[in-house]
């Protein structure tokens, strides 16, 4: 082999290493910045505060552990099934960001939604149950809970959830859904029933997935 074409060998190589490492090096920064941006956008979204852990009842009657979502975004709401006017159509919402997040693949793997009933006396597992399943709620990432009075009482004075009976044995109540990182981190607060943009809330969602 002539020296000439060694040394059209050995360029060649070189410039295959070159380009490599070049293309090693573009690919790495391109991860990076998603990274960095990714972390940049969630950190739009500020802490409003820590959330204790709480225990409450599904409807089938056993235990849940509100950590034990975590790792997972949540849309947490207060509600009561009584309730005529923004209760329905918020409870509505929840079950088309239910499908929407189900068609993205993050339903129950990502994010999990999680309503709580405050009327202990009249929503019993057997009444919630049956609320949960007008709206078509899929157990594996909708979490319909229940429980006695005080323990009801520490979850909504945790979430600043503001709920009086009236004498009619009906509530007025704050009208709020939240948003819930993987940490258990209060994140954001929603209205409900109309004051849901739900593209916004699943695009929140999203970014706290990351």
């Amino acid at each position: 082999m002539s020296g000439e074409t060694l040394d059209q060998n050995a360029g060649s190589s070189f410039w295959k290493r070159y380009w490599f490492i070049i293309a090693v090096v573009v690919l790495a920064a391109a991860i990076l910045g998603v990274i960095g941006y990714n972390k940049w956008k969630s950190s739009q979204i500020p802490v409003m505060k820590q959330l204790s852990d709480f225990s409450l009842e599904k409807v089938d009657n056993t235990p849940f552990h509100f950590s034990d979502t975590n790792g997972k975004v949540r849309l947490v709401a207060f509600i009561f099934t009584r309730c005529a006017d923004v209760c329905p159509p918020t409870t509505k919402n929840m079950q088309k960001l239910q499908e929407a997040l189900k068609a993205k693949g993050m339903f129950g793997k990502d994010v999990a939604l999680v309503t709580v009933s405050f009327d202990s006396e009249h929503d019993t597992a057997d009444v919630l149950r049956q609320y949960a399943e007008k709206f078509s709620y899929d157990p594996s990432g909708w979490y319909f809970l229940r429980g006695n009075e005080k323990d009801v009482a520490k979850v909504t004075k945790d979430f600043g959830v503001g709920v009086l009976k009236q004498d009619d044995g009906m509530y007025m109540h704050t009208m709020r859904t939240f948003l819930v990182d993987k940490d258990g981190n209060m994140r954001k607060a929603y209205g409900m029933a109309a004051e849901m943009n739900l593209d916004q809330i699943i695009s929140d969602m999203e970014t706290l997935a990351k």
